[in-house]
């Protein structure tokens, strides 16, 4: 009980709620760009993109968040375009996956900067990879729109980071606008060398991933998405979770599965995903202070966000929860056997405040 209640106790940090705003107006502009764009079904697309590149240039000094946006732009956009070209071809796909989970894993060894890098970039490569198989966009879709639609929503992503910069640098002093931070290549190449932990937690992330993205690639159906789907949540973050927060996203993705499907009986579809993605940002913004809760109404967040069940909800949930309680099975299993005595990494995704 003691446990539990060190959940609601505050890490001291203060809320993200700025990275929150950054976030939707990411959203907004990046899906109002590519709506000028003649293939309107990939304007889920734009709007995604729009949202990591506005959240990674959400807090810091004005220079270096301009100059982390910058990169998570033109990386992501590398990586969200791989993700819909490979969409069709589960090889590819999974072998995109494994150097996405190793490429990620790596950056956090360029510290706290490059531990968020490498959780935007894999938050990237997963809502592309998924959300385009769940609204059949690999299909419908060409890539070169694909790409055209991602490219514009990383362009939104980036007005808004600048426009939020420009009005930041008005109250900050010389030596802070002067802050630079360089690009983490060295300490990644030197951390892949060495075959360290963050390397190691890259090829722990990398096996059952890729795995799981060449079945439901090849597969397509919704056994495979929701393994993939809940081992992927679990999976998420770089580094080795706590097992406190691991076992908090675990019970919140199956509790999430449970929530869907009760609320899908009362709720139309479109409140439903409206809802997700509230929560899905609760979470977000709750994350510095209380990583526990705002952990779990993410993982929450994400499953309202991965559509309604549609025929027998009561078949339907039993059918996910064996197929979220698989996924997750298989994420603390890679996570927990293999180099089992790697240290775990106690603090949450470093989010800085934004003004």
């Amino acid at each position: 009980m003691t446990r539990v209640r060190g959940w609601f106790v505050s890490t001291g940090a203060p809320p993200a709620w700025g990275m929150v705003r950054y976030m939707v107006c990411g959203l907004v502009v990046g899906a109002a760009f590519t709506g000028l764009l003649p293939d309107f079904r990939a304007t889920l697309l734009g709007a995604l993109a729009g949202v990591l590149v506005a959240a990674s240039g959400s807090g810091g000094p004005s220079a270096i968040s301009r100059r982390v946006a910058l990169v998570t732009a033109g990386v992501g956009f590398v990586l969200m375009a791989v993700a819909f070209a490979t969409g069709n071809d589960p090889v590819w796909a999974a072998l995109a996956m494994a150097a996405v989970a190793l490429l990620t894993s790596l950056a956090a060894a360029a510290g706290p900067l490059g531990a968020l890098l490498g959780f935007l970039l894999s938050l990237a490569y997963f809502l592309i990879a998924t959300m385009a198989r769940v609204a059949n966009l690999f299909d419908l879709v060409s890539v070169p729109w694909a790409a055209a639609h991602i490219a514009l929503g990383c362009l939104g992503g980036l007005l808004v980071v600048f426009v939020g910069t420009a009005w930041r640098r008005r109250t900050e002093t010389d030596e802070v606008k002067a802050a630079r931070a360089p690009v983490p290549i060295k300490p990644m190449w030197e951390a892949l060398r060495s075959f360290d932990e963050h390397a190691r937690d890259g090829v722990r992330r990398a096996i059952p991933l890729a795995i799981l993205m060449y079945f439901f690639q090849r597969d397509g159906g919704r056994d495979a998405f929701w393994i993939f789907f809940a081992a992927y949540i679990v999976l998420l973050t770089t580094g080795k979770a706590p097992k406190d927060l691991v076992a908090v996203r675990v019970g919140s993705t199956l509790f999430g599965v449970v929530a869907l499907a009760i609320a899908s009986l009362v709720v139309p579809d479109k409140v439903l995903f409206s809802l997700g993605v509230v929560i899905l940002f609760t979470g977000i913004g709750l994350s510095p202070p209380y990583p526990i809760v705002g952990g779990g109404l993410t993982s929450i967040g994400s499953i309202l966000l991965a559509g309604a069940p549609t025929g027998d909800v009561t078949g339907w949930a039993g059918h996910r929860l064996l197929d979220t309680i698989l996924g997750c099975a298989i994420a603390v299993a890679a996570m927990y056997l293999l180099w089992p005595r790697d240290r775990e990494t106690p603090e949450p995704v470093p989010v800085a405040a934004a003004t």
